[in-house]
């Protein structure tokens, strides 16, 4: 699994960029979800946000130096790793070498996860990793504050082409083609238009998302669009369904995040979000409330307190049941829940004779 936390609203553009040329270095701004004036009314009007890197492909010459500007006004959480050629990124959440141990639940029950192995955040990525200067034979990696990445520059002095990623988001990445100098690259007028391009094509993709429909007895958590594009919301955020009935929630098709459907009480559930503030998230907010691969059987006397939770889903969990999660509503009632990672997201399951 590799995300975390909160959706990215970032500072204003610059008025220009600096020119390339033979005679000096320069250097070129790209931005970890847009810049601020178009992201921040993005997350206002839609409530999404956008895990990419905005100029997604940055042409440079040697010597040239690349600005990640990470500055967030909503909390957005990024990392730059730049491994070695055709090299991957770094997990975010890794085995401990240790087993879930003495986890239980609310009536002192132990969860079936203990035995399994424990989590935590992977410690290399809390620090920077090789300096601010990249020539393709050592990873550059800015590392994880407990915020977003704020101008984190790197110099590139090897010509060829580079790919990078962000450690929290499976799926985000852009590239770096760093050309000879005296080479020919795009002017700063040119980098501003592929960044409103690319802004515009976000826009559109978030209000044709919005709206699209959800199959029946099913809760898309979140929705998301090509290249990164997430809507942090419960879609439906109420569904009305008959006891009996099997609710599916799932992630979208080409979701770049990680999410819980989490019941149970409220306080519960805020102590469980708490612990994906590091360092290790609780077993409970990572695992499924009961093993895979057959549904939950959710009633208000669950684990002894109505809690009952899909676990963490997305596309890279470390945990079973990675892609969608199935809770059975057998007792008619109200069930609220939300989502461990973005508390925010929240929605509620009304469940009738």
């Amino acid at each position: 699994m590799r995300r975390l936390l909160s959706l990215p609203v970032l500072l204003a553009v610059p008025a220009a960029l600096m020119f390339s040329s033979v005679a000096s270095a320069h250097t070129v701004t790209v931005y970890a979800g847009g810049a601020g004036k178009f992201a921040l009314p993005l997350q206002q009007r839609y409530g999404a946000g956008i895990n990419s890197f905005l100029i997604n492909k940055v042409v440079i010459n040697v010597g040239d130096t690349v600005k990640w500007d990470g500055a967030s006004l909503a909390g957005g959480f990024h990392s730059v790793d730049i491994p070695v050629p055709h090299g991957k990124d770094l997990p975010l959440i890794i085995p401990t070498g240790a087993k879930v141990a003495g986890a239980n639940d609310a009536a002192g029950s132990p969860f079936w996860f203990n035995g399994l192995p424990a989590l935590s955040f992977n410690g290399v990525l809390f620090k920077a990793l090789g300096g601010h200067s990249y020539k393709g034979s050592t990873r550059v990696d800015s590392g994880l504050p407990v915020g977003p990445v704020a101008n984190f520059k790197v110099k590139f002095t090897t010509a060829g082409t580079f790919k990078y990623f962000c450690d929290v988001h499976p799926g985000m990445g852009g590239v770096v083609i760093v050309k000879h100098r005296g080479a020919t690259v795009p002017t700063a007028k040119e980098n501003a238009a592929e960044l409103t391009s690319e802004e515009q094509k976000y826009a559109k993709e978030a209000k044709l998302t919005i709206k699209s429909a959800v199959p029946a007895n099913e809760v898309s958590l979140g929705k998301s669009g090509p290249g990164g594009l997430e809507l942090f919301a419960m879609f439906p955020s109420t569904l009305t369904v008959k006891a009996g009935t099997t609710v599916k929630f799932s992630m979208s098709t080409n979701s770049r995040e990680v999410h819980t459907a989490t019941f149970g009480p409220a306080a519960y559930v805020a102590a469980l979000a708490k612990t994906f503030a590091g360092p290790a998230p609780a077993a409970a907010a990572l695992y499924p409330s009961s093993p895979p691969p057959g549904p939950i059987v959710l009633t208000p006397a669950s684990h002894g307190n109505g809690f009952g939770s899909t676990g963490a889903l997305d596309e890279d969990s470390a945990t079973p049941n990675p892609v969608f999660g199935a809770i059975t509503f057998t007792t008619p009632g109200t069930y609220n829940y939300s989502c461990l990672v973005h508390p925010f997201m929240r929605g509620s399951i009304v469940v009738t004779q």
